[in-house]
């Protein structure tokens, strides 16, 4: 038997064992918490550089789209380094603690030179079913810029080399700068959209608003297209609210061309999701019942902004006077040649029409007088081309005529004095003229040189007394012999450019079939009237303050007295781009509505169960300043509304002049090694020696 001291010096060593083995294990443990927590460290520090390193980016990437919202492009090496236009690094307050501001590196690329082709969004491309700008076609550059941020390790021993104490990260991004035709959308519009027809009506073509989409039908809305609204979708009415007076479907398409509408079991889904406040779930819904067909503020829809012009703004009801930020309007605006005048901005009078015109008029309403230009401002003689208002068999051989108190637009309730401009003569002026005839040429103007298919209609008053800034409420410019099938009749085009754009500052008015022969082609037909353009036909566009059609048997005479006159039983075609404004609804207070976009275009007849076909693209770009006439009854009756979106324009054949739209997107983030990023700055032309 063993002795009681050999057992418990057995169990000693035992115990010494365990204890040993278990301070091994703890120690273990210990130092791989230490590492785990060094790994964990240097793993935050690295987000904290990446995090760091899209930030600088970011602030890059915003520096370059805001020069591109103001300014129509850039040079190759405006982003140059030590250049005016040179991105500047962001400051320490916008960035984590640890990164080494003396580090920082922001460097912009190239910007491409502008590109002459439209690059077409496929809407069949699974990558684009959530584009915006799918089905449409723009013009597509990219700016790629690099950044590096260099994060320091304040627990980095002394020494640790460089390397170790600095974590640096490199990374690339590119913005894509699109400008997509205003005419590439069959509805566009600046301010809220508003569209809630008592026929059945179908919208076919891209639509889209930088405002909030109030939809609703007494029938049926159907969208063939996309539509696309920078704010949100409402089932209602914009003045009145929600109405169950209408209680119609709004229809629009999910990926396999079915037509779903909004409305599920008696619940109109729209951004309220059949609640009272928004609700974000709409997102999901939108994009899962339309895919794509349906896209909202909640979806990341940008706004659509014509290119240099700031955001429409609609006026602040808590201010006392009536003052939205109304800056599409520029565009027909007349040109501001002084260059001190406070409001003179070089990059908005590029793109006002009034400056991209090669020929362009001047009307005094005080004096009666009608001057003509070319575009670089000489003087041209059109003496010979004025018709005399006691004369109507000259009409045809005249370019214009004043007529005073010719008509009265009931729907402004105002007797007009007017201008009319005969585009057939115009069209012979420019396509067949004759030097030698003084009737049959305009006067120091060469059509091969001078001609660029936009026409410019100024109309202003040489009165200085107050009452000469409301002249232009009691004028209008219109717009006749436009029919492609009469005789001396048509639109004017030549050279490279074909078509014609005719804007005014001014209400316009537009008489008879214009850029078409009032031959009607049905839905049903291969020629269908609303969509497939003529043989021979160019592209065309009328801007206005408003826009408003009248038929060629509309009777100047008896409109004085007379309201709502019959229409003509065949009905009336035109095919133009109409870039026009509105009275928004309920603007100044005053419950007025603005009448929807199915009243976008004009009328003062009665339609009532006759066809009126638009082939092409309306465009509310602005508020009216000159044509207040708030919607109502009692002086029109609506047509049959037989309106498309012109094949010409979704093939992307525009007329002259046509404005951009503008809009910016980030692509392709990247990290970079060192090697990799020292490459790509140094292939810049700027750094190549």
């Amino acid at each position: 038997m063993k002795s009681l001291k050999s057992k418990k010096g057995s169990s000693l060593i035992l115990v010494t064992i365990i204890a040993t083995a278990v301070g091994l294990i703890v120690a273990s443990l210990i130092s791989s918490a230490l590492t785990e927590r060094k790994v964990n460290y240097r793993n935050e520090l690295r987000y904290e550089a990446q995090n760091a390193a899209a930030a600088v980016l970011e602030y890059g990437l915003s520096q370059v789209s805001y020069k591109f919202k103001s300014r129509t492009n850039l040079t190759t090496e405006a982003l140059a380094p030590g250049s005016s236009d040179a991105l500047s690094l962001p400051t320490a307050d916008l960035l984590s603690a640890n990164v080494n501001l003396s580090e920082i590196e922001l460097v912009g690329g190239t910007v491409p030179i502008y590109p002459n082709t439209l690059y077409y969004i496929d809407p069949d491309d699974p990558n684009n079913e959530f584009d915006p700008l799918k089905g449409k076609r723009a013009y597509v550059r990219e700016v790629e810029v690099y950044g590096k941020a260099s994060v320091t390790d304040p627990k980095a021993p002394a020494s640790a080399n460089a390397s170790y104490k600095e974590m640096e990260v490199y990374a690339t991004q590119r913005l894509q700068i699109r400008d997509s035709p205003l005419f590439a959308h069959a509805i566009f519009y600046n301010l809220d959209l508003e569209l809630h027809p008592g026929p059945v009506m179908n919208v076919y073509g891209p639509v889209h608003t930088n405002g909030t989409l109030w939809a609703q039908a007494v029938n049926s809305l159907k969208f063939h297209n996309q539509v696309t609204t920078s704010e949100h979708y409402r089932y209602g009415h914009k003045a009145q609210g929600i109405e169950n007076s209408q209680n119609g479907n709004v229809y629009f398409k999910d990926r396999d061309d079915n037509f779903l509408s909004s409305k599920i079991d008696g619940t109109y889904y729209d951004a309220y999701m059949g609640g009272t406040a928004l609700d974000d779930d709409f997102r999901e819904f939108a994009s899962s019942r339309w895919n794509g067909n349906l896209i909202t503020k909640m979806h990341d829809v940008p706004k659509y902004d014509p290119v240099n012009f700031s955001s429409y703004e609609e006026d602040d009801p808590i201010t006392p006077s009536y003052d939205p930020v109304n800056s599409g309007r520029s565009i027909i605006e007349p040109a501001i040649t002084d260059t001190i005048d406070p409001e003179y901005d070089t990059e908005i009078e590029s793109q006002k029409m009034a400056n991209k015109a090669g020929l362009r008029f001047v009307w005094d309403t005080a004096t009666n007088t009608v001057t003509a230009y070319r575009g670089d401002g000489t003087l041209l003689d059109i003496s010979n081309l004025e018709g005399d208002p006691s004369d109507s068999s000259d009409d045809a051989d005249s370019l214009f005529e004043y007529k005073a108190n010719l008509m009265k637009d009931h729907r402004r309730n105002q007797t007009l004095d007017t201008v009319d401009i005969n585009v057939g003569k115009l069209k012979q002026l420019i396509e067949n003229p004759d030097t030698g005839d003084a009737e049959k040429h305009i006067g120091n103007f060469d059509p091969d040189l001078d001609w660029n298919g936009i026409v410019y209609f100024e109309c202003v008053s040489s009165n200085s007394n107050a009452a000469a800034a409301q002249a232009l409420d009691y004028t209008g410019i219109r717009l006749w012999g436009g029919d492609t099938d009469e005789s001396g009749q048509g639109i004017p085009s030549r050279g490279t450019d074909p078509g014609m754009t005719f804007a005014t500052n001014n209400a316009l008015y537009i008489k008879g079939n214009f850029n078409a022969d009032g031959v009607l082609h049905q839905e049903s037909s291969s020629e269908h009237s609303a969509i497939e353009p003529e043989a021979g036909e160019v592209p065309v566009a009328v801007m206005g303050d408003t826009v408003t059609f009248i038929s060629d048997i509309f009777d100047e005479a008896s409109s004085h007295t007379t309201k709502n006159p019959n229409a003509p039983s065949a009905g009336m075609e035109v095919a133009v781009g109409i870039v026009a404004g509105i009275v928004p609804s309920n603007a100044e207070g005053n419950n007025k509505l603005s009448g929807g976009a199915h009243n976008f275009p004009r009328f003062l007849e009665k339609w009532s169960g006759k066809d009126f076909f638009i082939r092409g693209s309306l465009v509310c770009l602005y508020e009216s300043e000159v044509d207040r006439g708030t919607y109502g009854g009692g002086y029109y009756s609506p047509p049959n509304r037989k309106w498309g979106f012109s094949e010409q324009y979704r093939e992307g054949v525009y007329p002259p002049g046509t404005p951009l739209l503008r809009d910016m997107v980030r692509v392709d983030y990247r990290t970079l090694n060192k090697t990799e990023y020292e490459t790509a700055i140094a292939s810049l032309p700027w750094s190549t020696p």
